[in-house]
């Protein structure tokens, strides 16, 4: 059924849960993993100064969130998680264009979260995200 499974993260406590939860189904069904985290491009445009320093701090935040977020994943038990990450402004739209790459056959995300990225992940987000993602979306309620 799920072969493909995609979680979105941005480091909250709500998206951890949403990735073990993700985690836990992925070696059930014998699925691959992908995490995906969006990151705020900078302001400006490429080749000014404070662009490339702005965008280089941004993906590397970025990709120690994904490493911090796949090491949890295998600590609990999980599968290997591939990591993916994204720029884009509005992270809801950046999740649904991922969604409706053909790569992916479920995205299980967190209710919410404010997380280390400035990502937020919250209900307007998820609601977004599954009103407009061409695969289904499992949405992790966190503890509030």
């Amino acid at each position: 059924m799920f072969e493909r499974i995609l979680v979105a993260t941005d480091g909250s406590a709500h998206s951890r849960r949403a990735a073990l939860a993700a985690a836990e189904l992925a070696r059930a069904l014998g699925a691959s993993l992908t995490l995906l985290a969006v990151y705020q491009v900078p302001p400006g445009f490429e080749g000014e100064p404070d662009y490339s320093r702005d965008l280089d701090a941004a993906l590397r935040e970025t990709h120690a969130l994904l490493e911090t977020e796949a090491a949890a994943i295998l600590t609990a038990g999980g599968p290997p998680a591939e990591p993916e990450a994204i720029g884009g402004s509005q992270p809801e739209q950046t999740i649904v264009d991922a969604t409706a790459s053909g790569q992916y056959d479920l995205l299980v995300m967190g209710t919410r979260g404010l997380g280390r990225l400035g990502t937020t992940f919250l209900g307007s987000v998820s609601a977004h995200v599954a009103a407009h993602s061409p695969i289904p979306v499992l949405v992790v309620r966190g503890d509030d």
